[in-house]
């Protein structure tokens, strides 16, 4: 079925929203090494600073997912342009370490209302909305891949403010797209316009709750909320430390000159577009196997890959790194989609905020516990333990039911 226009301006600005949101939060990581000499810090101060973005990143998803099942989405998603373009160009003004955190602290914040709400949005889309969520996942993925390109070549040539600039213009436009856009009603907005001239009678606050408790947590949601930590957990602790890892590594390969933040920023790049490919392959599994099956499976084959690329060197080490992004990019439209599966409609925007607080709120102790055990041991010991981690997370995943609401 072809997507009407409002539903195509729709994918179309969250999806630009979505690369974006991606892009502005692993900037951080992509220019570790430049903040680190420019500001004479450790890896553990650095990791601490990632830590507390990423848990506001992932913790603030959970009250916005709440209220995003209330009032219209569409001014939620512009408090969030704006609020990202704001601190874009306050981090890119910056003059001295605490400024440049407190900016992406309050960036992370801010990030943490895209989600729930832009996920939510993107589940009433009538129209081919398997499409839409390839479409909107890829663009994700991109960003996350191509972040590290953007902002550790600019950083290394114009200095670690400028990829901050870019973002806050980037921002500022999409804000104003925002309005000239036609945007999706949701359902919950059509239920509320429908309902403004009927009197309904509101449940007490009692069972309200029980109501909630009921139709919302059930044993096949909680594994994925538990699977979704784990991996969370993983994906913050790797991408927080990879571009540092593989720079160190393979500073010195191809035209590269003893160059760490480029060539880190270089080869995850090229890492990280092998998995947009391969999420996109991930669209056509569903089609000819259970989601929880397929999932279950990717999970396995990253935890493989990604405890391998902490024993290994050089060209493998690269290879390891591939083989781990082709598998774990290509969970993000599975998991996608298990939520529409498993969560009541009116309740989505709630399960997509639980789904991202699993991942990136709780999941962001990873980047402080990674940064003490680099500063302690070694880089490569962060991935080692990683990969034990998704080797666990498979577990759980294989318990995982097919969806309920199909």
């Amino acid at each position: 079925m072809t997507m009407e226009k409002k539903e195509k301006e729709t994918v179309a600005l969250l999806s630009l929203s979505h690369f974006f949101c991606h892009v502005a939060i692993l900037t951080y990581p992509a220019i570790l090494i430049l903040i680190k000499d420019k500001f004479h810090v450790d890896y553990e101060t650095l990791g601490t600073v990632a830590g507390i973005y990423l848990f506001l990143f992932g913790a603030g998803s959970l009250p916005v997912g709440f209220i995003a099942d209330k009032i219209k989405k569409k001014h939620i998603l512009r408090v969030y342009l704006a609020g990202m373009a704001f601190f874009s160009f306050t981090a890119a003004a910056s003059a001295n370490f605490y400024f440049f955190s407190l900016s992406i602290i309050l960036m992370g914040l801010i990030g943490s209302i895209y989600h729930p709400v832009g996920l939510s949005m993107m589940s009433f889309i009538g129209s081919d909305k398997l499409r839409a969520f390839a479409i909107h996942g890829i663009a994700g993925t991109l960003g996350v891949a191509l972040s590290a390109g953007f902002a550790g070549i600019l950083g290394y040539f114009l200095g670690y403010t400028f990829p901050y600039l870019i973002l806050g213009i980037i921002f500022t436009s999409l804000f104003i797209l925002s309005y000239i856009f036609k945007l999706q009603i949701d359902a919950g907005e059509t239920a509320s316009a429908a309902a403004k001239n009927k009197t309904i009678e509101k449940p007490a606050p009692v069972s309200a709750v029980k109501g909630f408790v009921k139709e919302f947590f059930h044993l096949n949601l909680v594994l994925i909320f538990i699977a979704e930590f784990l991996n969370g957990f993983v994906f913050q602790g790797v991408f927080s430390f990879l571009p540092a890892y593989v720079g160190t590594e393979l500073k010195n390969y191809i035209f590269f000159h003893n160059q760490a933040a480029a060539a880190g920023g270089f080869f995850v790049t090229l890492a990280l577009i092998v998995g947009v490919f391969f999420q996109y392959n991930s669209t056509r599994i569903t089609k000819n196997y259970k989601s929880n099956r397929a999932f279950a499976f990717l999970v396995l084959a990253s935890g493989i890959f990604l405890l391998i690329s902490g024993f290994t060197h050089n060209i493998l080490l690269f290879i390891s790194v591939l083989a781990f992004s082709a598998f774990n990019f290509s969970l993000n439209p599975i998991s996608n989609l298990m939520i529409s599966q498993n969560a009541h409609e009116k309740y989505r925007a709630t399960a997509y905020g639980v789904f991202f607080f699993s991942g990136f709120g709780i999941g962001s102790v990873a980047a402080p516990i990674g940064g003490i055990i680099a500063q302690k041991f070694a880089l490569h010991w962060i991935f080692a333990m990683f990969g034990i981690v998704l080797l666990a997370s498979f577990a759980i995943s294989s318990a995982i039911k097919e969806g309920k609401y199909r």
